[in-house]
């Protein structure tokens, strides 16, 4: 008797167990394919184009690939002698012409004062005719000053904000056009991530929602919010034009693909300058501040194990 009930027991206990690992493993998966969260995820930053301005030969590189430089530190120059007579050039004739003005603005004067008394009218328009020209003229030199004033200020090439140099792309001696893409540079403190939810999961996700952040081949977890989602995404199957919008290619699913839709995710410190723009990483949107009673720990650790399986 008393061994039969150690059996019926050990039956009941192995039961218990057995029901509570499925239940745990249902809530696990149910978590992994229903609670929002993507593996296609990227850090992402604020990215300038350096082009310059101004055509010619590059004379001087000040900065080395992947240097992290300071709003305003000097890039790179280009010939600036070519610019600077050409600034000489413009500053003479502004000379020119406002001497010239100046002796037709005395004559002008000088006939105006004198009257039809002394000369005829056709000689006073004239003088007045004359220097409405040379003013004109004048002007124009102007103008052509100071365009020459700032080309030769645009030879020297700086840093529009604070960040890195990277894909720097341009060396003494080389000739560059204008608007021609030389370096680009990834603005300091500016790096978010982009996750792309799927289409099924954006019920879940909402701007203000916390977010975890695990960069692909690191155990580290960073935190964010969700900052915004994307309002339209282009539709693959149209042929009209897609105005722009972000084009996101749908990974293969084993019954159906699902639209992948980018979420902005802002993070909580700048830690994602350790990980480069462009890199991937996993995020889960676990929901607001005060929710944690479906998502508790267990489950999203145990839901983790099924992802990197999955």
């Amino acid at each position: 008797m008393k061994l039969l009930t150690t059996k019926i027991s050990r039956t009941a206990i192995t039961m218990v167990l057995v029901i509570l690992a499925f239940i745990a493993i249902f809530r696990a998966w149910a978590y992994y394919t229903e609670s929002p969260w993507t593996r296609d995820a990227r850090f992402s930053a604020d990215v300038v184009a350096i082009s310059p301005d101004v055509a010619g030969m590059i004379t001087q590189v000040n900065v080395h690939d992947n240097q992290l430089v300071k709003q305003g530190q000097m890039l790179f120059t280009i010939d600036r002698p070519r610019y600077q007579k050409a600034l000489e050039e413009a500053e003479a004739d502004v000379a020119y012409y406002q001497a010239l003005a100046n002796e037709k603005r005395r004559e002008a004067g000088r006939r105006n004062r004198l009257g039809i008394q002394a000369m005829s009218r056709e000689e006073i328009d004239q003088a007045n005719n004359g220097l409405q020209t040379v003013e004109h003229q004048l002007a124009k030199a102007q103008a052509t000053r100071d365009l020459a004033t700032l080309d030769l200020e645009r030879t020297i090439i700086r840093a529009p904000a604070d960040g890195w140099i990277t894909n720097l792309n341009v060396y003494t001696g080389e000739f560059i056009t204008r608007g021609s893409t030389a370096v680009a540079l990834v603005k300091q403190n500016s790096f978010y991530v982009l996750a792309y939810m799927e289409e099924t999961k954006l019920e879940g996700v909402r701007p203000g929602y916390r977010a975890e952040i695990t960069p692909l081949g690191s155990n580290r977890v960073l935190h964010g919010s969700v900052d915004s989602i994307a309002a339209g995404v282009t539709n693959a199957s149209s042929t009209r034009d897609d105005k722009g919008m972000a084009t996101v290619d749908s990974n293969l699913e084993w019954v159906r693909l699902a639209q992948r839709v980018p979420v902005r995710i802002r993070l909580d410190s700048q830690q994602g300058a350790l990980w480069p723009a462009g890199t991937t990483a996993t995020v889960v949107v676990t929901g607001t501040k005060d929710r944690n009673a479906s998502n508790d720990s267990l489950f999203r650790k145990l839901a983790h194990r099924l992802r990197e399986f999955g």
